[in-house]
């Protein structure tokens, strides 16, 4: 079931990422993710316009956070990737907005693929400036 996010939460959710980015995005330090997390729980997570959770048997095991129609994150535990948890939560916010962008690292080869599966296009990759690693912002429409 997807659903809204409530407050209580939130540290779940920022367990997920945590876990999930170290995995992804093992060219970063972990340090970084580390030191990113307060603010993940107090700020980015909770000031999301939209913060959507995937629960499967009473268990959350991914989320969305959207900004207007752009895609602030989407992260799955990392157990239980790879079984179309991504899908079904794109599916749901590309069913309730006519288009979205989002910003994927451009090493991580398997999101950029995950999200041109889905229909979305490259715009530009650019520099991050936190991380100095080069981001792709990536666009789709109906």
């Amino acid at each position: 079931m997807i659903r809204p996010a409530v407050p209580q939460e939130i540290p779940l959710l920022a367990d997920i990422w945590l876990r999930a980015s170290r995995r992804a995005h093992d060219f970063i330090p972990a340090e970084h993710w580390e030191s990113s997390l307060d603010a993940m729980v107090e700020k980015y997570l909770p000031d999301a316009d939209e913060l959507l959770v995937l629960e499967m048997e009473g268990r959350v095991i991914g989320f969305a956070a959207l900004n207007g129609e752009h895609l602030e994150a989407l992260f799955v535990d990392p157990e239980l990737q790879s079984y179309g948890h991504g899908s079904r939560l794109m599916a749901h916010a590309m069913v309730h907005h006519s288009g979205l962008s989002l910003c994927v690292f451009s090493r991580n080869v398997r999101a950029v693929s995950f999200y041109r599966r889905l229909g979305f296009q490259v715009v530009e990759e650019r520099l991050e400036p936190l991380t100095g690693e080069l981001e792709t912002l990536m666009a789709w429409q109906s």
